[in-house]
């Protein structure tokens, strides 16, 4: 193998014409069917010389590799010494489009050895040969015979006739067939490998010329070990190491590539292209490209099938997904049993396939390359949406799970773009299975449609009168943010109360408040009480969720995302585009608040994101929400406390949570635990010590003010952070004058501390 070997691009003109290719390039690329090259170079080393030889057909469709194949059967022979010593191999324009007779083929003959000889050095003798030529009339086809073997006799050899596209040669001839039949049945020093991209009906039809003449090699798509070997080849090739990792590294990826290609060499290699990428760039004209790419393959195969295989194959694309002969039927208005006809002709001309149906004896088809299929569709849907099916199906056989979603991410964060970048975020939602992620990106495509102002294109893209109904809605919200957004910047200068303007959005379920404030702008007594409800409701925002989770929520709605907080899919695709698992979890405690969906697990997940979040303002709410007193939900919040507990090194305020839970359940001993929890302590934390006074209080509450004075003595037996341990243990014994007899520096402290735990005892003190 030459190592000087420079890859082709996978646009370049060399992947349709192989002919452009040099002897070495040929030997590096064909990689694809070696098992198929030997047995014809062997074939051909059997070959009498004084024996009829045994013409081959190989058919297949295009892009199959037929002219690859018929170029390296060339190279095959020059390089074998026996077989170059017999044979001189004469290849062909891909389409001979200039014969219009027998005597035209022979003539090309004649130009194709020239050039042979041209090639090999022997200019002379090509020359010569050029001279002869020019003399024979271009309508005596004995003439042009006799001279091609006559030259053949002088350089004794045989000559290998590489014909591709024999079918356009073979329809062109059609009067004289039966007269080439005779000259190649008189002359055993002609053989004629020839290649068709559909089967001849010659060689079947008894009473053609060709009927049973050819050996046929019916070249069918690649296996799947045939393409893994084509694309490392090309990646080894190209010093492109990392595609043999990736592909040995996810196996699931080729076996995706094989079934979009039906096995197709010239699609692989295509595909392979997008493949190098990766994710970077810009994937949906990258894949456009590539289908621009393979128009004349495809529009060519189309439209080589008669009328009704063209109708019937039309039903199938636009189907997409398998279909069987009844329902084609029904579509095309046709009987079964001529479906099922035409069916088998394009399951013989390699083009539709066999598909068992899941729990079912009925036969299902679909066509067998894919990439054909996606082809159609991208040309052919009527409706927007359909019509993307394209990109849904490349993305998702392209690219695995975890690319996509990090395609998703990069795309989430778009807050500008015109009509192509919402069309393909929808098309990147279809393709992912992630609720969250799907919903983040539709929302992403509202709110671009939104400021574009292009309404009618929704109703394209969505089915807004049937199952994406729903839609409307989400629409309507955005909507409204939009104008809200605008009265904010406009009449509401104070950033503190756009932010509480901001954060109502999301308290809202419905959205006739907020299009009241729209509508009611200029009407000063009604706006004004509007405003003032949004403001006390913004203010119990952030008393409950703490500062942080407001500044998140009204940060959201400059850019009109404004999910109501109790949508908990929209709270979730709202996280994923802020990068902010906070809100996520707020929604979900607080439909464990309202309901008794949320399960367990998800629940004691969502405490540590709650937790471990740096906003001292949602802590007691938590408390109040996820560990509820509820007689039916309790055993299972406690048991979901107890793991948190015996199996997370967590910090504090994880640990202090579960304390908390575990606490309300009298059948548990809550020592080791408050223990636990006291071991996580900071004393140079500041939200640990404002934590530290709920948690004593609810201790206290609960009746187990002195469990948690033992397990306070038991961990700090140097006296740490007195002032609250006397709190704590005037707090457990109900006797505030306790504080008395300490030292002034303690005393004063510890009264702060028991304010907290247990003000009224202080107050009864005072008193």
């Amino acid at each position: 193998m030459n190592s000087t070997i420079q890859p082709y691009s996978y646009k370049s003109p060399a992947l349709y014409n192989p002919r452009l290719w040099n002897a070495n390039e040929v030997r590096a690329y064909y990689v694809a069917r070696p098992a198929l090259l030997d047995r014809i170079v062997a074939d051909l080393k059997r070959e009498d010389t004084y024996n009829r030889p045994q013409h081959r057909l190989i058919v297949g469709l295009r892009g199959m590799g037929k002219s690859t194949l018929l170029r390296r059967i060339a190279i095959a022979v020059e390089d074998d010494t026996q077989l170059n010593a017999v044979w001189l191999p004469l290849s062909f324009p891909e389409e001979q489009y200039n014969v219009a007779s027998l005597s035209d083929f022979w003539l090309n003959c004649l130009d194709a050895l020239s050039d042979l000889l041209e090639s090999r050095g022997q200019a002379g003798e090509s020359t010569k040969l050029d001279a002869e030529v020019e003399q024979i009339d271009r309508k005596d086809g004995e003439g042009a015979l006799c001279a091609l073997l006559r030259a053949a006799n002088q350089m004794q050899r045989r000559l290998l006739l590489l014909v591709d596209n024999i079918d356009l040669v073979f329809e062109r001839i059609r009067n004289e067939d039966w007269k080439l039949r005779e000259a190649l049945q008189a002359h055993p020093e002609i053989l004629i490998v020839g290649a068709s991209a559909k089967v001849l009906e010659d060689t079947y039809n008894y009473k053609a010329a060709f009927y049973d003449f050819f050996k046929i090699d019916e070249l069918r798509g690649l296996s799947e070990a045939e393409m893994r070997e084509t694309i490392v080849n090309l990646a080894r090739l190209g010093k492109a190491e990392h595609i043999v990792e990736r592909i040995d590294a996810d196996p699931a990826r080729l076996r995706v590539l094989h079934t979009l290609t039906g096995g197709n060499p010239r699609t692989a290699v295509l595909l392979y292209g997008v493949l190098l990428k990766g994710i970077d760039g810009d994937v949906r004209s990258d894949l456009e490209g590539l289908l621009d790419e393979v128009t004349p393959l495809y529009k060519a195969r189309f439209e080589e099938l008669p009328p009704l295989s063209q109708q019937l194959l039309d039903k199938l694309a636009l189907h997409w997904h398998p279909a069987n002969a009844n329902t084609l039927a029904k579509q095309l208005g046709w009987k079964v049993n001529l479906v099922s006809s035409q069916l088998d002709r394009l399951i013989g001309a390699g083009i539709v396939e066999k598909v068992k149906a899941p729990k079912s004896k009925r036969l299902n088809f679909q066509i067998g390359e894919r990439f054909f299929n996606i082809w159609y569709l991208m040309r052919t849907s009527r409706r927007l949406r359909r019509r993307l099916i394209w990109l849904v199906e490349c993305l998702r056989g392209l690219y695995s799970n975890e690319e996509l979603l990090a395609m998703a991410r990069q795309r989430m964060t778009q807050t500008t773009g015109d009509q192509r970048d919402v069309e393909t975020l929808v098309a990147l939602s279809d393709a992912l299975d992630n609720l969250a992620y799907k919903r983040a990106l539709t929302d992403c495509a509202l709110e671009l449609l939104t400021k574009l102002k292009e309404d009618s294109i929704i109703n394209e893209l969505f089915d807004l009168e049937g199952t994406e109904s729903y839609i409307k809605a989400r629409q309507l919200r955005i909507q409204l943010g939009e104008q809200w957004r605008e009265i904010r910047e406009k009449d509401h200068s104070d950033p503190q109360h756009r932010e509480w303007l901001a954060t109502a959005l999301f308290l809202d379920e419905d959205d006739e408040a907020l299009g009241n404030v729209v509508n009611n702008q200029g009407e000063d007594d009604k706006s004004d009480a509007i405003f003032a409800i949004f403001k006390t409701a913004s203010e119990r925002t952030i008393q409950h969720f703490g500062p942080k989770a407001a500044h998140l929520m009204a940060a959201a709605t400059q850019n009109n995302q404004t999910t109501p907080i109790v949508d908990r899919e929209g709270m979730a695709a709202l996280a994923l585009r802020l990068n902010a698992p906070y809100l996520t979890a707020i929604s979900t405690l607080l439909a464990y608040g309202q309901s008794g969906e949320t399960k367990a697990n998800d629940i004691e997940a969502t405490a540590q994101v709650v937790l471990d979040y740096d906003d001292q303002g949602f802590l007691p709410w938590a408390i109040l929400m996820f560990f509820r007193i509820d007689e039916e939900r309790f055993p299972e919040a406690v048991a979901a406390a107890r793991r948190v507990m015996d199996n997370n090194a967590a910090p504090f305020s994880i640990a202090t949570t579960s304390a908390m839970c575990i606490m309300f359940d009298t059948s548990i001993d809550p020592l080791p635990y408050l223990q636990k929890a006291l071991s996580k302590l900071d004393s140079e934390d500041a939200k640990e010590m404002t934590t530290l006074p709920l948690f004593a209080e609810i201790a206290i509450k609960l009746g187990k003010g002195m469990a948690l004075l033992t397990a306070w003595d038991a961990t700090f037996p140097d006296g740490e952070l007195l002032p609250f341990r006397e709190a704590l243990n005037a707090a457990a014994h109900d006797d505030a004058t306790l504080l008395e007899l300490l030292a002034p520096e303690v005393k004063e402290p510890a009264k702060q501390f028991l304010a907290v735990i247990a003000p009224k005892l202080l107050q009864q003190t005072a008193q």
